[in-house]
């Protein structure tokens, strides 16, 4: 005799066809490109384990001990951020600090993050490809992604920062470069410095004047996490970045800009059940060396994503189909929550991602 069907299975199985059989404009297009970019089931359990090749600026410049320009377009643009990017703890020393802009480029969130807390992480992406003067030196593929929300200009504006080689290093080490299986590359451009111009007494930004670029180093997301289609940021990850353009004073078109794009919005129990799923998860990976789970949720999650621009049905299924995705995860997640929090057990990181989206 057959056991009786499972209600929660028959529903998560129905959520996930219905989203994978909506067709509706952008929605199915970013859909089927999500289809594309996530890892299959027999990939689960692959991993990409290539160092890529530094650039030649960056291995001299840490060999002759020599400051390195850095520019930051992320969380990075606010100073506060990047002082404690340092894994050691250690504030980083941040010689100089000025706003700027790369040409030919945009500011991505086309690195895979994981749904639904944080979807996709800051990146730079060529506008034009072919631009030899202007282009990325990198000897990855030239693939670029669609973004959500586009900048009137092909420019990305944020921080020229200078650092010393040591530091440089530091700040890199803190967002997995080099490593492994790290997940951004880094690359070389040509930075413009903003110039300021005092007239009637007002200081004012001249974004176009004629200048010396500065050769700096940014970074970008590798291809095997590098998303066809930029998702929505979160806000939590977006408000980093408006702090972070007012305070170096971008070009004021370029922080309203940041004010409109599309950010991830959730019910309040999708995001308490993303995050106690994560405390599981988390627990899973890094000290059980489990990441099977983790995997599989994502490569569920990915399958069903729509962007906070689709239509009201769209996001209402994924919602639904994220809750269910998660919550076997959260119910141990909420018990280990629950001890980190009497027992005063829970790491700086893990607090500031509960505090963050709670």
């Amino acid at each position: 005799m057959l056991p009786p069907p499972n209600p929660i299975r028959s529903l998560i199985s129905f959520l996930i066809l219905c989203l994978l059989c909506h067709t509706g404009g952008s929605v199915a297009s970013t859909k089927r490109s999500n289809q594309n970019e996530s890892p299959s089931p027999s990939s689960l359990t692959t991993v990409q384990s290539n160092v890529v090749e530094r650039p030649k600026l960056v291995t001299d410049s840490l060999a002759n001990n020599k400051d390195i320009y850095y520019f930051g377009l992320g969380s990075n643009m606010l100073r506060s951020k990047l002082e404690g990017r340092a894994v050691c703890g250690t504030k980083i020393h941040i010689k100089s600090m000025e706003p700027a802009y790369v040409k030919n480029h945009r500011l991505a969130f086309n690195m895979r993050g994981f749904l639904p807390l944080e979807p996709g992480m800051g990146s730079l992406e060529t506008v034009v490809a072919d631009n030899k003067e202007e282009s990325v030196t990198t000897t990855t593929t030239k693939m670029t992604s669609t973004p959500l929300l586009a900048y009137k200009e092909s420019e990305c504006h944020g921080a020229l920062i200078q650092l010393s080689a040591e530091d440089y290093e530091r700040v890199m080490r803190s967002e997995g470069v080099p490593g492994s299986n790290q997940g951004y590359e880094e690359v070389v451009v040509l930075a413009y410095l903003y110039r300021c111009h005092k007239k009637n007494g007002l200081l004012s930004l001249l974004l176009r004047s004629k200048q010396e670029p500065v050769q700096a180093v940014a970074l970008r997301a590798r291809e095997h996490v590098r998303l066809s289609h930029d998702p929505a940021p979160s806000r939590r990850y977006m408000t980093i970045l408006q702090r972070g353009a007012q305070e170096l004073g971008l070009d004021p078109s370029y922080q309203d800009y940041l004010q409109q794009h599309p950010v991830a919005q959730y019910w309040t129990l999708t995001r308490r059940i993303a995050v106690l799923n994560l405390i599981f998860t988390s627990k899973l990976s890094f000290q059980y060396k489990i990441r099977f789970i983790s995997k599989l949720q994502n490569w569920l999650l990915w399958k069903v994503y729509v962007p906070p621009t689709a239509n009201v049905f769209a996001r209402a299924l994924f919602e639904l189909a994220t809750t269910l995705i998660l919550l076997p995860g959260s119910l141990p997640g909420s018990i280990m929550f629950l001890y980190m929090k009497v027992f005063n057990r829970m790491s700086p990181m893990m607090k500031l991602m509960v505090e963050g989206h709670w």
